[in-house]
């Protein structure tokens, strides 16, 4: 810095290096970050705009800072083989959702009194097959022989007992009759006569109603992509419904079926893993 001009004595100069000394130093305390408890505060000038280049700076890097990010996996061998690379079940979770029919690791997830990011994830959906998804959709759902005999042919390798041909055979031989047999007639107080009556209905198929009709039957199908086969029964029903025969067919608690094959991935997990396995949502 120059020295003092002759207009301005040593003194003056000497108070203006003091105060700019004192402006610096509250300019630097006011811009300090402080810290209270779990909180940092900072004093920054009116209309100062704070820009956080952490992510270009990191992007610059070779690798990231940590791990982090979401991977889907299509079968749970898949999932236990990521699981297993991530090497984290220390700082890590599994959680099975049996609502959603998913498995989430969280690889760093809040594990004891250590704190985590909760975003460095892998996911399993365990999705329904083609084939359970149309018995699932047509389950109760009423159709004419036409219209059940082309269902039977279009899954004819999904039935297992009986075999499929006796459920077309059913199908497309079916023939049923009503029988009205009246039992008794009352006279009623205005003159009108109320009969009493029952509806019998008989049904037969085959050659010469031969054919016995099961009362239900038996489907063998992958209820989940990827996954084992399963049993599944249904029950047979038909109705004689203005001349012609409806059919349709009622699953046996399908439900029951999805919530043991999905318990078959958690075991899964659970045995080739050396995560700890929680049910719940993520």
């Amino acid at each position: 810095m120059e020295q003092p001009t002759s207009a301005l004595g040593k003194g003056a100069y000497g108070e203006i290096l003091q105060i700019t000394g004192m402006l610096g130093a509250l300019a630097a305390a006011g811009t300090d970050v402080h810290e209270s408890g779990n909180y940092m505060h900072a004093v920054v000038p009116k209309d100062f705009k704070l820009e956080n280049i952490s992510k270009a700076v990191e992007e610059m890097q070779e690798t990231p800072r940590r791990f982090r990010g979401t991977v889907t996996l299509k079968d749970v061998a898949s999932l236990l083989a990521y699981c297993s690379d991530q090497a984290a079940h220390d700082t890590g979770y599994l959680y099975a959702d049996p609502d959603k029919r998913s498995i989430t690791a969280v690889f760093n997830d809040h594990r004891g009194t250590e704190p985590g990011w909760r975003d460095h994830r892998a996911e399993f959906k365990a999705e329904y097959t083609p084939e359970f998804e149309k018995w699932l959709r047509n389950d109760k759902q009423p159709m004419t022989q036409g219209e059940f005999a082309e269902f039977i042919e279009d899954n004819f390798a999904d039935i297992a007992e009986p075999g499929a041909q006796v459920l077309l055979d059913i199908a497309t031989s079916l023939q049923a009759k009503t029988d009205i047999n009246f039992s008794s007639a009352k006279r009623l107080q205005n003159g009108q006569v109320q009969l009493q009556y029952t509806e019998a209905i008989s049904a037969t198929a085959g050659a010469n109603g031969a054919l016995e009709i099961p009362k239900e039957f038996a489907l063998g199908l992958r209820i989940f992509k990827n996954g084992g086969g399963y049993k599944l029964r249904a029950r047979l029903k038909y109705r004689l419904n203005a001349g012609s025969v409806k059919f349709w067919y009622e699953l046996d608690r399908p439900e029951r079926a999805v919530e043991d094959a999905f318990n078959g991935y958690v075991e899964q997990v659970r045995e080739g893993s050396e995560y700890q396995v929680l049910v719940g949502v993520a």
